[in-house]
């Protein structure tokens, strides 16, 4: 299983919008382990780039902050599983997920956010953060 992440390589922190984010840190879980990881650019921005990226890089999992609902759509009907919503170190986070106490979001929207998350609209991920 593969855990995509994107996130601020200078900070190690989840990228606030996933569709605006230079780098992810892909994760790879044999078992509920960890055994390796991996950081990558993600090679452009935008629902459609973002998307290739996590289909080339054989992503399952994608686990971010701000995602708009265009994307968070595209994301599940590719076929992974998302967990929106989250901040904080990525490594953390991947740990978390690994050991199974990242709980999913029961609506699959990020938590405390409106439909035009990430749009420039939603004070939880406001780009002003």
């Amino acid at each position: 299983m593969r855990i995509a992440i994107p996130y601020v390589k200078d900070l190690g922190t989840v990228a606030p919008l996933f569709e605006e984010a230079a780098d992810f840190k892909l994760y790879n879980l044999v078992n509920g382990e960890i055994v390796s990881d991996l950081s990558l650019p993600s090679f452009g921005t935008g629902s459609a780039a973002m998307l290739d990226f996590l289909k080339t890089a054989r992503a399952d999992v994608l686990i971010c902050g701000g995602i708009t609902g265009e994307a968070r759509r595209a994301v599940v009907s590719a076929g992974l599983a998302s967990y929106p919503g989250f901040g904080g170190k990525v490594d953390d986070l991947a740990r978390a997920f690994a050991t199974g106490s990242l709980q999913q979001s029961v609506s699959g929207e990020c938590e405390g956010c409106s439909e035009n998350c990430g749009e420039g609209e939603c004070p939880h991920h406001s780009h002003s953060h």
